[in-house]
């Protein structure tokens, strides 16, 4: 299945804790100051600041008792801190725990339960397992209708992640519709943060682009990337994000030379953000080094695959799909140079990689 740049939306919906006996007030201090503070520097684009804090607040949560009704947050918050860093096993290991542990003590069809069918189901669609994540996807729509109405926020935000799998399977009409609905509602909320439309607006565009839709993608990327860069601040991944998305519209339509610095720009907001390993920077770099082929830039294209290339390696060692990509992409290059004995061994190399699951290229 060809993976799809769509941008996934963690709904965070209100967790009320139960109230605590007295002599629990100083470590709950502890625990709320890290964990909102963690999740802060989520929502920040701060990932190491945010990793650290809130593991501090699964630390101190645990210290109240294993059944304790503040641990389930942090475990959901903490969850999508590891997906951000590609740190799947990890993160889906605490978002089935946090799932346990609320349906636990709140039952399966309670209300808050959907939040942790939300965290679960959108790191099943960011680790390339749709099928897994649209039931529960599902489930926790139905919770959420029944409990807020279908014109809710949450209720929106689920829509999303609902057209995000019909994307990625190749169902567009129902996809195009989701999103549509889910915008719909974000529009009637003009009190809303307009910061909070994004995801819809991105995703929207992208199935535009997939499509060949370009007028239609153009000016829904511009205004998200307006957007982000008001609310957000010009460093933040999320602004890369999009920027990587108009960059490769560009590149689609035909001018490269307007995609490059779009492109190199969103690298160093990542390269800053998330440091040199993270593997949305594997994917830049393999764009970026197909752009500078076509502005006839060969040397700046081999060094840009060839960082791609390490990035896979060092960051997702378990991923030979995505390495194998890489250098299939790098191979096209090359042959487009009339470099057909290079092209030829990156083909084979990535052949092995797609054939035998090795988890790392040949030496």
């Amino acid at each position: 299945m060809k993976a799809k740049a769509i941008w996934r939306l963690a709904v965070v919906l209100s967790v009320v804790v139960a109230c605590m006996p007295a002599q629990a007030a100083e470590p709950d201090i502890a625990w709320r100051a890290d964990d909102d503070a963690g999740w802060k520097a989520f929502r920040a684009g701060r990932l190491d600041e945010a990793e650290r804090r809130l593991r501090a607040a699964e630390r101190e949560a645990r210290t109240l008792g294993k059944d304790d009704p503040r641990l389930a947050p942090t475990l959901d918050h903490l969850a999508w801190v590891l997906v951000a860093e590609g740190k799947f096993d990890e993160a889906e290991a605490l978002a089935r725990r946090e799932l346990e542990i609320q349906e636990a003590r709140l039952g399966p069809d309670h209300p808050e339960v959907a939040e942790s069918l939300n965290t679960l189901a959108c790191l099943y669609d960011n680790d390339s397992k749709p099928e897994q994540a649209r039931p529960l996807f599902e489930r926790c729509l139905a919770l959420l209708e029944k409990a807020k109405g279908p014109n809710d926020l949450a209720v929106a935000a689920v829509l999303d992640n609902l057209a995000a799998i019909a994307h990625v399977q190749g169902r567009v009409d129902e996809a195009e519709a989701l999103y549509k609905r889910a915008l719909a509602i974000r529009e009637q909320r003009p009190s809303a943060p307009e910061v909070n439309l994004t995801p819809t607006l991105h995703n929207l565009a992208t199935l535009y682009l997939e499509q060949g839709k370009y007028d239609q993608a153009e000016p829904l990327y511009r205004r998200v990337i307006a957007i982000r860069e008001k609310a957000l601040g010009p460093d933040h991944p999320d602004l890369a994000t999009s920027l990587e998305a108009l960059a490769w519209l560009k590149f689609r339509r035909g001018n490269p030379a307007e995609a490059e610095p779009m492109l190199e720009r969103a690298i160093a907001i990542l390269d800053r953000a998330l440091g040199h390993d993270h593997r949305q920077l594997a994917r830049c770099h393999d764009k970026l080094g197909k752009i500078n082929c076509e502005c006839g830039d060969p040397k700046d294209a081999d060094a840009c695959f060839k960082e791609a290339m390490r990035i896979c390696k060092q960051a997702t060692p378990n991923d030979p799909a995505g390495l194998a990509k890489v250098e299939e992409d790098y191979a096209g290059v090359l042959r487009k140079e009339g470099r057909a004995a290079e092209a030829e061994q990156l083909e084979t190399r990535a052949r092995a990689l797609r054939q035998q699951g090795h988890p790392q290229a040949p030496k």
